[in-house]
């Protein structure tokens, strides 16, 4: 982020500042929640997948402080940390917490992924040729991943091995209920995707209020469209606070290849981060206002014990 800062032409960026919309910023702020309530839901349904009975409010707080670790401490690892944790003080085993929260985090990854794979016939003609080659056999080799440890574990090569430690039986029987519950994976995918679909929309909204130097070129719209889910992946690996820097890094030269100026991208780029910080917040306070925090961060469980005297 120090490195950009250096780089930028303050007086261009204060010039572009000044003319942002706020009908803009509504709208995308709009769209970032409604991200975040299908996100809840989707969270919601893993935390309810076996015999526990977790309040949508509960879960949905839960799910937004995993929002914040991920802003707060490394990106991804935050958010599995104080999510699987949560998880566990509302009654889950560690085992159970541990895997919907990967399971949660990789099917966001995974939204984007077919985003992506989507996007990159739109951006043959403006990526260089390695570039494209490398994220093509990148996403082709996440797919095959995925496609293989499924396939292993449902062919039972290596069942013998599994069911040998206590700790690899639970997290097959885990798995199992998950991956064999066709109606909660299909609700997932479905979510997923119409959450990442919200993001791709409000970053579009944030556009209108940046300026664009080939306001020429006809299909901008669509290479703009197509360049986000490759940028957003790139934004969430786990190797930033909340994502800052590297997502700043990855607007600037990706829609520099379709006609953005350093100072253009680099300031959509932070409008992006600041929306995604203050959704969180406005769907956060009024559970919070209405609900009792000792009984969301105890469990029910610790807290009943906590209230005995």
């Amino acid at each position: 982020m120090l490195f950009l800062l250096m780089q930028l032409d303050y007086g261009a960026l204060t010039k572009e500042a000044i003319h942002i919309h706020w009908g803009h910023l509504v709208l995308s702020l709009v769209l970032i929640l409604c991200q975040i309530f299908f996100l809840n839901l989707r969270w919601h349904y893993f935390l309810n997948a076996g015999k526990h009975e977790i309040p949508f409010k509960t879960s949905s707080l839960i799910n937004i402080a995993g929002y914040f670790a991920n802003i707060m401490f490394i990106t991804s690892i935050g958010g599995i940390i104080a999510k699987s944790g949560l998880a566990v003080r509302h009654g889950l085993s560690l085992v159970q917490a541990l895997f919907i929260t990967f399971l949660d985090r990789f099917m966001t990854l995974f939204a984007l992924i077919i985003f992506s794979a989507l996007s990159l016939p739109f951006l043959k003609d403006i990526l260089d040729f390695k570039i494209s080659t490398l994220l093509s056999l990148s996403i082709t080799a996440i797919i095959l991943l995925v496609g293989g440890v499924l396939f292993t574990l449902r062919s039972g090569i290596l069942k013998n091995y599994i069911l040998s430690n206590r700790k690899r039986s639970r997290l097959l029987a885990t798995m199992r209920l998950y991956m064999e519950n066709y109606e909660l994976m299909a609700k997932s995918i479905f979510y997923s995707l119409i959450a990442q679909a919200c993001f791709i929309l409000s970053v579009y909204a944030l556009s209108f209020g940046i300026p664009y130097e080939n306001q020429s070129h006809g299909i901008q719209a669509i290479e703009f469209l197509a360049l986000i889910p490759v940028l957003a992946l790139i934004s969430s690996l786990p190797i930033s606070f909340g994502g800052w820097g590297v997502r700043e890094g990855a607007f600037i030269y990706g829609l520099g290849l379709i006609g953005y100026s350093m100072e253009s991208a680099f300031l959509l780029s932070i409008q992006v981060g600041l929306i995604t910080l203050i959704a969180p917040f406005i769907v956060g306070i009024p559970y919070i206002l209405n609900a009792d925090t000792s009984l969301f961060k105890f469990g029910t469980k610790a807290y009943s014990k906590k209230q005995k005297p």
